[in-house]
């Protein structure tokens, strides 16, 4: 049914800029964003295993009743989605990896295009395949920034020490004379503004977060399953974490939004938890 929630997984809070991109264009959406922050971060980690944590997941969405789960995060992209779907996903499931690399290659003008990720992303290869499918004359260099996604999982988006390290991650991308560059981690569209005055005007930044909202409009719509109410959709949060400390930081990151966390206990693949659907609300958003 089209009031259904929508979910959002990630491994921490970074995924937020997904979900607010998705709120924003269609505010009558309830959304039900789950991380698992006490394995974050997932970009040191194999894919494999990440793929694992993610399917532990997936059967909570579908027991909470979700219509489409977003995973908003490039890293758990790459492990579930780009290797082929796990047949036993409960549920439809979008990704943000496309959605960026669709919006990079309309962006481009010379086609030289930088990727800024976790070192999963950017050791699995997943935006210049998925580009060189989209446009094979196009050049993708690529940079991990692992401190980068550290810092904005503690909400720290502005600082001098995250314009130095900005300036050291992308030094080597404008080298290479990039006019596009897609903030490839969903915890780094928090810091565009310093990006922005980093890279110049010359260089236009992609959030596939942007690209992934409106995509997950497209797939509802041509199902019917857009909420119609116009507004007021119920947000709410769950953590593996500290739900204490996931408010803290996701107020900085979605002021005024964020009023309340429930924590998910870590589980085995076979015995996911299934709180009440009410826990964790933020009724009216």
């Amino acid at each position: 049914m089209p009031q259904r929630p929508i979910g959002f997984f990630d491994s921490g809070e970074g995924g937020l800029t997904v979900a607010r991109a998705v709120a924003e264009l269609l505010p009558g959406e309830e959304i039900l964003y789950a991380c698992d922050s006490a394995h974050f971060p997932y970009g040191p980690r194999p894919l494999p295993e990440v793929r694992r944590f993610f399917l532990r997941f997936a059967q909570f969405f579908a027991d909470q009743g979700c219509k489409l789960v977003v995973i908003a995060c490039n890293t758990a992209t790459a492990a579930v989605l780009l290797s082929g779907p796990p047949p036993e996903l409960p549920l439809p499931v979008l990704g943000v990896v496309e959605p960026g690399a669709r919006a990079a290659v309309a962006a481009t003008r010379n086609g030289r295009i930088g990727v800024v990720a976790t070192q999963a992303t950017v050791g699995a290869g997943v935006y210049p395949r998925v580009i060189a499918g989209l446009a094979p004359g196009a050049r993708v260099v690529q940079q991990a920034c692992p401190v980068l996604v550290t810092l904005a999982e503690q909400g720290v988006v502005e600082s001098p020490e995250v314009r130095e390290e900005v300036r050291r991650c992308l030094e080597p991308l404008l080298a290479e004379g990039i006019d596009t560059l897609v903030l490839g981690c969903t915890h780094l569209p928090h810091m565009q503004k310093v990006i922005g005055e980093v890279v110049g005007p010359e260089v236009r930044l992609v959030d596939p977060g942007m690209a992934t909202a409106r995509e997950v409009r497209e797939y509802l719509a041509r199902r019917g399953l857009l909420n119609p109410a116009a507004s007021g959709g119920r947000l709410r949060f769950y953590t593996t974490g500290d739900p204490d400390r996931f408010v803290r930081v996701a107020r900085l990151l979605w002021p005024g939004r964020v009023h309340r966390a429930d924590h998910l206990p870590l589980w085995s693949t076979e015995a996911p938890p299934a709180p009440s659907p009410t826990a964790g609300g933020n009724p009216g958003g």
